[in-house]
């Protein structure tokens, strides 16, 4: 491990010492420095290797290249950045943020002044929607480091169980568990949460438990500090109505609760993942941020793995149409992260996705995948009511410039009042909830059933689906069926506190199972041309049936006691606005709620999916897509904490792939090879070092058959080890069986406790139990994270050695996210699972257990926490 210098540890210490602990109090005169801010005096010391400058990295060569600086692309970046020894580039079109900070950072910013229709904004637009009236709809999406987080609602919630096993039941006998109990993990590994007051909790009526939530994860939830007095009749109104106040952690999305935010409650900030992921890091040369560049294109230089699978070697960029172009090589994988339209458009421009679109718009097919289908996205629109003369809502301050100029000076001092408020109250309703009968819904479910194949074949004509998304489609709908008449929550209903344009309060309605489906299709090879959007919003007349049922129920909300004290007179879209004439306001006033998913779904191959449950591509060796556009069917939530959740596990899994050192007979400690950090190296493939000239000279068919073996070596090895490790690695791997077709076999584990079970399955199927060390091969030998301080195993350095160039010591050693704490194993599963042997079946070299042979296996992981920005 590279030492720091006195005077970098003097300079350290000074910038800790001007950090206030938990205990402290603030200081109202000195406002937040982030270390971006050209005016903190501590920048250089903080500053990562943020640059705008392509030029820095063009030609180079990186482990891990990630497009994609959102939500989950600065969540990969770090956590894959904690191995010193691989490096990690991560490409956004974006700014930095620094130029527009208080516009982040300030919660009620993100309402008032917002950032949407800015240089931070992709600003989108849909096609004409059909059923919509035929108007287009604005679809504003992230574009900066933090992605839709740095400029969303701050909305933090999770679905109800049933909605994630439903995706490990779309995508049955893999290689990956995709549950309740496994995603919920990783959402739980993101999360620092901090519960409110017990006054708090009281006057809203709130339900909050601790133990259901992450605590010491990069990403700060909680509630603001600031809270509207009329927020407090919320809860109280769904409970006279016969629903429970829930802490949606749960797992239960049915009921009445104040949601959390993304808001680090100790200074009422965003915590987007720029401020949780990336600006508390310590200096990490192994990682590099590069802004204000559009990545354009996967590269790809014609080989192939022993399985037939093309390799991806890098990534092409550039900052605008006509601006130079850039490349940078991937020596062991490209991960795309560029959201439900960005990585879709992505994938289609570097010749995968649908051939017929592909061939339209003269792109060679490399892959013939359904990239782009299977859109599902929260379509809304909100109600208003007149309140009593003197409510002080949200209206006070929009109208009022010297009620801003009072709340701004209070939040600069001391970090409290009006600007720290964003909407937080919503609730769930069931489909029986909306009809107000069982009997009623359950009538509308047999329907429902009965008319599935017209439905189908409806869709499958509307949208001209290809045969494998329609079997994909058809098993979604079948889940979806089931819960017309389950808790599953159906509608979102928000209270705000900002009116239409009076001293008003509103309800959002937002459909949360679309039975729609649309697409999303390149219409020009030009990556700087936008993608013809379609969600085909209210195209299945189910969708309008659900919303106008839940308009009903947002009257008798607001009717029921006590809301029905403030929300007096319905307004818009009035009382006498039913039936029909409801739906045809519905469908004009409607827009997206900003949670479009599904585009790479990840499904089985012949269900029409795009990724597998490694997330790899279909078809690609090395390719992967990691954010929210692989959601297979939507839920009933806002997506962040999901996206969150996806990131990370995709974190993990390709740790596990990069783990475990290929060696025969012997064990090479951490402490017999000191780690080292990487830096990046030069391109040395062709394809990558030709991909900006003229096509002539850019044919894969000139390629070496040097550059062509460099392909996935990662840096900081000597070619002749990298060579044998890569060759070791292909020979070990079998083909494993009982898997869904299209599945990787990089988890060949075998043992009763865990991994492959051959006897399930006809063949093979994978278990997610923990394997207690036994005369078997080991299914997760994962080392214990250090902490750093005293105290026994599992807490004590701990550490073995990993495949190529990683070093576990680099793992173990490094300060990765905040976490201090309770983020464990979850009792029998964890999120590494490698096997403890080189093929699986307790044969060849044996890795010893991190306390020596016979100690338990550590069932938690300690991360070293890192202040507070």
């Amino acid at each position: 491990m590279i030492l720091p210098t006195a005077s970098a540890i003097i300079s350290l210490l000074s910038f800790l010492s001007c950090i206030p602990s938990a205990a402290a109090s603030f200081d109202p005169s000195k406002r937040e420095l982030h270390p971006h801010n050209v005016n903190n005096p501590h920048r250089s010391t903080l500053k990562r290797s943020i640059t705008d400058n392509a030029a820095t990295v063009n030609g180079k060569s990186f482990d891990f290249v990630i497009a994609g600086g959102g939500v989950a692309g600065l969540a990969l970046a770090a956590r894959l950045s904690e191995w010193s020894n691989v490096t990690v580039l991560c490409i956004e079109a974006g700014g930095d943020g620094s130029d527009v900070e208080a516009k982040i950072d300030t919660p009620g910013y993100s309402y008032l002044n917002s950032l949407t229709g800015s240089a931070y904004d992709w600003a989108y637009n849909t096609v004409a929607q059909t059923d919509s009236g035929g108007a287009t709809k604005y679809w504003p999406r992230g574009k900066g480091l933090g992605g839709s987080g740095a400029i969303n609602g701050m909305f933090w919630g999770r679905p109800s169980e049933p909605e994630f096993d439903a995706w490990a039941t779309l995508n049955p006998n893999t290689d990956e568990t995709w549950d309740w109990d496994e995603v919920n993990k990783y959402i739980k590994k993101s999360e620092n949460y901090t519960a409110p007051s017990a006054d708090v909790k009281s006057k809203f009526s709130m339900t909050s438990d601790p133990s259901l939530h992450g605590s010491g994860g990069p990403i700060q939830i909680g509630h603001t500090e600031y809270i509207f007095d009329e927020v407090a009749k919320w809860i109280p109104a769904w409970i006279t109505l016969g629903f429970q106040s829930i802490d949606n952690a749960a797992g239960i999305s049915r009921g009445a609760w104040l949601s959390t935010s993304t808001i680090n409650v100790k200074n009422q900030t965003r915590s987007d993942s720029k401020a949780g992921y990336i600006d508390p890091l310590p200096p990490r040369s192994n990682l590099v941020i590069l802004t204000g560049q559009q990545v354009t294109e996967v590269i790809f230089n014609g080989t192939s793995d022993a399985n037939g699978n093309i390799i991806a070697s890098g990534l092409k960029f550039q900052a605008s149409s006509g601006a130079t172009s850039y490349s940078v090589q991937a020596n062991k994988e490209v991960i795309l992260s560029g959201g439900t339209v960005g990585s879709a458009q992505v994938l289609q421009l570097s010749g995968i996705g649908p051939k017929e679109t592909l061939d339209t718009v003269g792109i060679t097919t490399r892959l013939d995948l359904p990239v782009g289908y299977n859109l599902q996205d929260h379509v809304s629109y909100s109600m208003y009511w007149s309140t009593p003369q003197g409510t002080f809502t949200w209206n006070n301050l929009s109208a009022s410039a010297d009620l801003k100029a009072s709340a701004q000076a209070e939040y600069d001092q001391s970090k409290t009042g009006l600007w720290t408020y964003v909407n937080e109250a919503v609730g769930y309703p069931s489909m029986n909830d909306i009809m107000e009968s069982t009997s009623e819904a359950t009538n509308y479910a047999s329907t429902i059933a009965s008319d599935m194949t017209t439905t189908v074949n409806n869709v499958k004509s509307w949208l001209d689906l290809p045969d494998n998304v329609v079997t994909g489609l058809k098993a979604q709908y079948d889940i979806q069926q089931k819960w017309m008449t389950s808790d599953v929550g159906q509608l979102e209903i928000i209270l705000t506190m900002l009116g239409k344009g009076g001293n008003e309060m509103g309800i959002q309605v937002a459909l949360q199972h679309p039975w729609s489906r649309g697409k999303i299709l390149i219409t020009s090879k030009d990556a700087f041309t936008a993608p013809a959007i379609n969600p085909d919003y209210f195209g299945v007349g189910y969708d309008i049936d659900i919303m106008n049922y839940g308009s009903q129920f947002a009257r008798r909300l607001a009717a029921a006691s006590p809301l029905s004290d403030v929300m007096i007179t319905e307004v818009y879209p009035g009382p006498t606005i039913t039936g029909d004439a409801l739906g045809n306001y519905t469908k004009t006033n409607c827009g997206t709620e900003y949670h479009p998913m599904g585009t790479c779904s990840m499904l089985p191959k012949d269900s029409g999916g795009v990724v597998d449950t490694t997330l790899t591509v279909y078809g690609t060796a090395n390719l992967r897509v990691i954010d929210t556009s692989i959601a297979p069917l939507h839920i009933s939530a806002h997506t962040m904490a999901v996206t969150y959740g996806i990131a990370e596990k995709g974190a993990d899994i390709i740790k596990k792939k990069h783990w475990k050192q290929v060696v025969q007979n012997t064990t090479t400690t951490a402490a017999d090879e000191p780690a080292t950090t990487a830096s990046a190296g030069d391109a040395t493939d062709t394809a990558v070092t030709n991909a900006n000239k003229d096509s002539s000279s850019s044919s894969s068919t000139g390629l070496s058959n040097a550059a062509k073996i460099g392909v996935g070596i990662g840096v900081g090895v000597g070619a002749a080890v990298g060579l044998a490790a890569l060759v070791l690695f292909f020979c070990l791997r079998k083909k494993k069986t009982g898997a869904a077709a299209g599945e990787k076999g990089w988890y060949d584990q075998r043992n009763a406790q865990g991994g492959w079970d051959e006897a399930a399955a006809a063949g093979g199927a994978y278990k997610e139990g923990y394997a207690p060390p036994t005369n078997q091969a080991q299914a997760y030998p994962m080392a214990a994270f250090d902490n750093h301080g005293p105290g026994p195993a599992p807490f004590a350095h701990s550490r073995t050695h990993s495949v190529d160039t990683m070093a576990t010591a680099d793992l173990a050693s490094r300060m990765p996210m905040r976490s201090g704490s309770n983020y464990g194993l979850s009792g029998s599963s964890t999120p590494y699972r490698d096997d403890h042997s080189d093929d699986g079946h307790g044969g060849g070299h044996h890795y010893s257990t991190p306390e020596g042979a016979g100690a338990p296996w550590p069932r938690n992981q300690s991360y070293q926490p890192v202040n507070v920005q």
